[in-house]
């Protein structure tokens, strides 16, 4: 009995989408997440699988405009490396943090405040994986805003060095005072928009054993 060879094109083939077709798959993926993210509170944004901004929702501009970076809203930042953003203190950290979405597919998660001059605020970064691009959806839910409870004055003796420069915390965002490695005050004065400081950035001590305690 003879039995006639399947046509390979025919059995559990799979079409391959062409250049083109690939490239409108991914607006279309770009265009439903835009969508869902528009009406969102979280500051959220979509990066591309080599970390470049692809868009930033009205939650970001509307906070970049509240904290005197009105450069920074949606336009001016995309295309841009989200790295190039990131103190070298937490390159690392976030390095991993995307290495880890990547290889495992779950989301990641990391509280962290970003404060500003008369607010202190917490937020909680989530990182998802978005497929089959390997793009990334990051959020960033507020979960705690009031006023500051302590806030030091600004003095040149107390926080800049030799060099004229400040060293700041990348997560508190307090500056350490000269010639003391343990003493970190929060100096609202240093995080001003147009302030003429120069900083550097590092992780005070405290930060670095409740927040960073692996780096």
């Amino acid at each position: 009995m003879r039995t006639s060879a399947k046509n390979p094109q025919k059995s559990g083939s799979c079409k391959v989408p062409s250049e083109s077709g690939a490239k409108n798959m991914a607006r279309d993926h770009l265009s439903r997440m835009t969508q869902a993210l528009r009406g969102s509170t979280a500051v959220s944004y979509i990066l591309d699988s080599q970390f470049r901004v692809l868009y930033c929702n009205p939650a970001w501009n509307r906070f970049a405009k509240a904290n005197g970076a009105p450069q920074l809203t949606n336009e001016a930042v995309v295309g841009s490396d989200l790295f190039d953003a990131i103190p070298d203190v937490l390159r690392a950290v976030y390095s991993n943090a995307f290495r880890q979405v990547l290889s495992t597919g779950r989301v990641w998660e990391q509280s962290y405040e970003c404060s500003g001059p008369t607010l202190f605020r917490m937020f909680r970064m989530r990182i998802h994986l978005l497929k089959p691009q390997n793009w990334f959806l990051v959020t960033n839910a507020l979960i705690v805003e009031r006023s500051h409870t302590r806030a030091a004055e600004p003095d040149s003796n107390t926080y800049v060095d030799a060099n004229g420069l400040i060293t700041t915390c990348a997560h508190c965002r307090c500056s350490k005072r000269v010639g003391s490695s343990d003493q970190w005050d929060f100096v609202p004065e240093y995080l001003q928009p147009k302030s003429a400081v120069k900083v550097i950035h590092a992780l005070c001590p405290v930060c670095r054993v409740y927040f960073y305690p692996l780096h």
